[in-house]
């Protein structure tokens, strides 16, 4: 589609301009005559001209009864939608000047009926000069609002990719919430686990051990051995309940930063997986700001644990790097794969908060698989400002 320029607008501005000055000159020399002769009758009629020829005459009548009766019907119609959509449509003028337009139109093709009998040759004229006129003046309007109906296109055609972009998005989002919803499910179910194996099943063993010491008496050997088992099963439920908690929400990370909570994390995941991790990153760097401390430790967390629930590789490598403008972590493991381009991993919601994680602080989220290993990338800017969310598959 051409554009239509300021060029082009004036230019026919200007050659409507001088068919309306031509047509007003018209209608001033003829208006004397067409006043003194509008209905005369000096003038053979057209089937006269026809020699009564029945199927010229019939050909000519039904052809121009039929073209009266549409254009009536046409302008009929317009005039029925501005005045239902008056204020729903812009220009609704525009319509009407179509509208009368196309009836005058209609009625030059009744007067051809007329005169086939009765030679109103004047009538017909001043029809048509009106037909002139209206087609003049809807001629100069047209060309002005064509910039004008063009940016609206535009602006509507942008509106529906930004509802189809919404709509999306908000399909992405019931589709979260649904997964997020069913994750807080599974991680209760693994809290009450963990504390029902774990925690509990230390507290049934102390409450044995401290019948047996109750039962025996505290001055024997065997009740002072219970105390003693009793306070080894303490000790235990206290580092299961720390670490339970620490994992939920880690201390070091609000106080250390990244700098500790990372090494710590690792740590106890190759204590508790049995997975060989290798880190790579700098000794020291400064605390970053605190929303991508949580993200980035987040995303190492739920990688971590896919990588010991999923991919059931032996081992593991994590790099980050950091400097003024941003904080790169690198996941990698040597497992099984999954297939990125069906959106296998679509149905957990591990990858999918994530992703909507690192997309709010405006960073790069990116999943790479084979038939063997994955590499999960993460870039997060470090200062906030417009950067183009986006997440790579």
């Amino acid at each position: 589609m051409n554009p239509v320029t300021p060029a082009h607008t004036r230019r026919l501005v200007v050659g409507s301009s001088l068919a309306a000055i031509a047509a007003s000159a018209s209608a001033l020399v003829l208006a004397q005559g067409t006043a003194r002769n509008l209905l005369s009758a000096r003038f053979l009629p057209h089937t006269y001209c026809y020699l009564n020829d029945g199927k010229l005459i019939a050909l000519h009548f039904g052809s121009d009864l039929v073209i009266w009766l549409s254009y009536v019907a046409i302008a009929l119609t317009l005039a029925y939608l501005v005045r239902r959509t008056r204020r729903e449509i812009p220009y609704s003028w525009m319509f009407l000047a179509f509208g009368t337009f196309i009836i005058a139109c209609g009625f030059t093709h009744f007067m051809e009926i007329v005169v086939l009998w009765r030679p109103l040759y004047w009538l017909a004229g001043d029809i048509k000069l009106i037909t002139a006129l209206a087609s003049v003046v809807t001629a100069i309007a047209l060309p002005s609002l064509v910039p004008q109906i063009h940016g609206m296109v535009r602006a509507a055609h942008l509106s529906e990719q930004r509802r189809l972009q919404l709509e999306n998005a908000n399909e992405e989002l019931r589709r979260l919430s649904g997964h997020v919803l069913k994750a807080q499910d599974e991680e209760r179910r693994r809290i009450a686990r963990e504390l029902h194996d774990g925690v509990g099943q230390y507290l049934a063993a102390m409450k044995m051990s401290f019948d047996v010491a109750l039962a025996e008496g505290t001055g024997q050997d065997g009740g002072t051995q219970s105390l003693q088992d009793c306070r080894d099963l303490v000790d235990r439920c206290t580092r299961e309940i720390r670490t339970i908690s620490h994992l939920l929400h880690p201390p070091l990370l609000e106080e250390m930063g990244l700098a500790s909570a990372i090494p710590w994390y690792v740590t106890g995941f190759r204590e508790r997986s049995g997975v060989e991790v290798e880190l790579d990153m700098p000794s020291e760097f400064d605390r970053l700001p605190p929303a991508v401390e949580v993200v980035l430790f987040r995303v190492l967390q739920e990688s971590l644990t896919n990588i010991h629930r999923h991919s059931r590789s032996k081992r593991a490598n994590i790099g980050l790097q950091v400097d003024e403008d941003q904080a790169i972590l690198t996941i990698r493991d040597y497992g099984k794969g999954f297939d990125t381009q069906t959106g296998a991993f679509a149905a957990g919601v591990g990858i999918a908060g994530m992703r909507e994680r690192v997309r709010e602080l405006g960073g790069v989220f990116a999943i790479q698989s084979q038939s063997v290993g994955t590499v999960v990338a993460v870039t997060v800017p470090l200062q906030r400002r417009p950067v183009e969310c986006r997440s790579e598959f």
